[in-house]
């Protein structure tokens, strides 16, 4: 619980500021959490004691703290009052995602445990997804727990046609870039993907690598990667904690339409 003279202490109203006092409050409470100060799992003081404290009204804090809540710093459980998050990551879907460098963007730590690094014969299905040859269905496959700060975020089963990059195998992928390799010793340089993302509830066995229980919100994904030259060399799924990741897709106007009449307006004037 997070100290109620302390909080008495440290935060007051300014008089003569524009902004609202529920801003105010808003403000304060993230500065505090961001600050290292409110801490992950710290209980909240109740919101009807905070309006006591504070001399104001309920619709003032429960506007502090829901945006609170919509920015993912707090959760409210009813029956519990309200709790500090913990902070997720923030991953961009509208361009091309390598976990390492996204880890170290967001300030995180990235690792991984390597549960299989081995030369398999691919079934149908894979042999489909990377439109292999009959005859050369070999493929490297690798099978990790991406970590956070040491934290399991995602399990990723990867698969690479293996005439791409023979003896890759050999990597020690608890450390290494799986992308950063291929670019640096294969000379592989991912161009396009194609991801689909998909709410789901985790098992119990996906839950256990996890460390999450089962049936809690996740989110399958599944990649197709291809080559510059349009070769597809990737089939990658993974299962992500939903409680611990965020997407976020910065959209723009379609503008189908006018390049379509440009388009039909250099026809008219070839």
């Amino acid at each position: 619980m997070i100290d109620v003279e302390s909080f008495k202490r440290d935060f007051h109203f300014d008089p003569i500021s524009s902004s609202p006092r529920y801003l105010q409050l808003y403000s304060f409470i993230k500065h505090q959490i961001k600050a290292g100060v409110f801490k992950v799992n710290d209980q909240l003081i109740a919101e009807n004691e905070l309006c006591e404290i504070l001399n104001v009204s309920r619709t003032t804090v429960r506007l502090a703290m829901d945006q609170l809540i919509n920015e993912g710093l707090i959760v409210r459980y009813r029956g519990k009052g309200s709790f500090i998050a913990e902070e997720k990551i923030r991953r961009k879907i509208n361009y091309l995602y390598n976990f390492t460098n996204n880890m170290q963007e967001v300030g995180a730590k990235p690792s991984s445990k390597v549960l299989e690094s081995v030369v398999i014969t691919a079934d149908d299905f894979i042999a489909q997804k990377l439109a292999l040859p009959a005859e050369n269905r070999q493929v490297f496959k690798l099978m990790r727990i991406r970590c956070a700060n040491d934290n399991p975020l995602l399990f990723e089963t990867t698969y690479i046609p293996y005439y791409l990059c023979e003896g890759i195998e050999h990597n020690d992928f608890h450390k290494a870039s799986l992308y950063r390799v291929l670019t640096n010793e294969y000379s592989l340089n991912l161009f396009h993907a194609e991801e689909t993302i998909e709410a789901i509830l985790i098992e119990k066995e996906l839950a256990e690598y996890l460390d999450c229980k089962k049936k809690m919100p996740g989110y399958k994904i599944e990649r197709i990667s291809h080559l510059d030259n349009g070769y597809i060399f990737e089939y990658t799924k993974s299962v992500t904690r939903a409680d611990k990741c965020v997407f976020k897709l910065d959209l723009y106007k379609n503008n189908t339409n006018n390049i379509k009449q440009m388009e039909f307006s250099r026809l008219l004037n070839a």
